[in-house]
């Protein structure tokens, strides 16, 4: 995870959700971002640069914010022209990081957020997602590959798309996760929540080129990490490389790497399903959701695109004169 220079009380707050919650290395990594910038702003809008750096922020300093200074901060990232959904999520860091001083470590007397209505975005943000043909044309750029790096992302992205796997989850598979006689493998989710992935026969095939580069790779090297994803220094693959070759096989796919992420392959995973006719609680499961309301924005999906084939449909076009013309 990226190094933060942050005061103690911060500190303590990511190794809590970290270690305790097991949240994921990449959300506590955007709260930290988002508490710098919420405390770079205390500190030159309200204590007049007090501190030379943000480290030197005491539990006072902390108690003596008040809810007007946390909407001027709220107005301050409007002025940012951050999108409602950032902001939403901005203002869920800081509930934490406040939640956690009043009711686990008792720093605070009381906790100003709670005063803080949530910010809700009414329009539903839909999540990007490649069509079939996309999603074929993206599994076969390494499919021919002899390359060991280039196995080793086929066997991925085979994963991502066929799994519907998180960032993280990727990251933190293991070797012995992998049960390849029984075609399932272990993912341990949001909450370090336990559940079953199934490898289709593609993603099997893909995976077991890889896995039998890794053994030799392993015996050459003389590995000792456990992680079933290697770099070509044996060592576990980072969030960063990750999202370095997936960006890398949109653009020899032909597909706009600005538009789609990474979680964009999780989105098609869950969106393919819903529409081949799989029962939205299976997506739920598969998917790791904790609520099915998550999982129905692929229902929104699938809405979106009948209203846009309605909308499009050839009578839209159809005008009187038209009619006219066919009865003459």
């Amino acid at each position: 995870m990226k190094s933060f220079k942050m005061p103690m009380f911060v500190k303590e707050l990511s190794n809590y959700l970290i270690g305790i919650k097991n949240l994921s290395e990449v959300y506590v990594e955007s709260m930290m971002f988002t508490l710098e910038q919420f405390l770079e702003y205390i500190n030159i809008h309200d204590l007049n640069n007090k501190y030379d750096s943000i480290e030197r922020f005491t539990m006072n300093d902390i108690r003596a914010i008040t809810n007007s200074q946390i909407y001027n901060f709220i107005y301050f990232l409007v002025e940012l022209h951050y999108s409602m959904d950032s902001r939403i999520v901005k203002i869920e860091h800081l509930r934490t990081f406040f939640k956690f001083l009043f009711k686990i470590k008792d720093s605070i007397f009381i906790e100003p957020f709670k005063q803080i209505k949530r910010e809700k975005n009414c329009m539903h943000k839909l999540p990007n997602y490649l069509s079939i043909e996309e999603s074929k044309r993206l599994l076969n750029v390494y499919a021919n590959s002899e390359k060991i790096t280039e196995i080793r992302n086929n066997a991925m992205l085979h994963i991502f798309l066929n799994c519907g796997l998180r960032l993280s989850e990727m990251k933190n598979l293991n070797i012995n996760d992998i049960n390849l006689q029984n075609n399932t493998f272990l993912i341990f989710g949001k909450g370090n929540k336990e559940r079953t992935g199934y490898l289709n026969t593609s993603t099997k095939q893909a995976l077991q080129k890889y896995l039998d580069i890794r053994y030799k790779f392993q015996e050459f090297l003389d590995i000792k990490d456990n992680a079933l994803f290697l770099n070509i220094y044996g060592s576990r693959l980072s969030i960063k490389s990750i999202k370095e070759f997936v960006k890398e096989a949109y653009s020899k796919a032909n597909i706009n790497k600005h538009t789609y992420s990474t979680h964009s392959l999780r989105h098609t995973c869950a969106t393919l399903l819903y529409r081949n006719g799989t029962d939205l609680k299976v997506i739920q499961t598969l998917l790791g959701h904790v609520k099915i309301d998550t999982t129905e924005i692929y229902t929104h999906l699938y809405d979106k695109d009948v209203m846009n084939a309605m909308l499009e449909h050839p009578l839209s076009r159809f005008n009187l004169r038209d009619a006219l013309a066919l009865c003459a």
